[in-house]
Formats: C-alpha cells, structure tokens, sequence
C-alpha cells in the first residue's frame, strides 16, 4: 500500500475513532514504546486507559509518577 493510502485510511480511523484500528493502535504501541525508551514506568495498559479514557487505572499498591502520566498525554496530543 502506498504511503498517501495509509496516511487516508490512518486520518479517516481517527475521525471515527475506532478501539482498535491502525490508527488506534499505532498511538498505544508508539507512546508506550516512546515513554518506555525514556524511562516511563506507565504499562501498556495503563496506556491504553489514558488513551481511552483519559484516566489511568492501577493497582492499589503502584504508585504513578506524575510525569509519566502528563509526557504520555502529550505524546497523545502531539500525535493527533
């Protein structure tokens, strides 16, 4: 597939805002892997809450480091 049909196919996912397309999880999987490479401790699933639903749900004993938090947002909103 050529690029400008993905970057089409990628621009129409995020406008309909489909869980689980490309376009969806190409955001988990690079903000994960970006955070990660810089030290993060946020897991993929605490990712994909933020992402989702702009809350991060853990277990009782993990604590979160704010920034962690706040660089995964951003990473989000610079995707888009």
């Amino acid at each position: 597939m050529e690029v400008s049909k993905i970057k089409k196919v990628l621009i129409e996912q995020k406008n309909m805002n489909l869980s689980g397309s490309l376009y969806h999880k190409t955001q988990l999987d690079f903000a994960y892997n970006t955070n990660h490479i810089e030290g993060s401790t946020i897991t993929p699933d605490e990712t994909a809450s933020i992402y989702d639903t702009g809350t991060i749900l853990t277990s009782s004993d993990k604590v979160i480091v704010l920034k962690d938090a706040i660089e995964t947002k951003n990473h989000f909103t610079l995707f888009k």
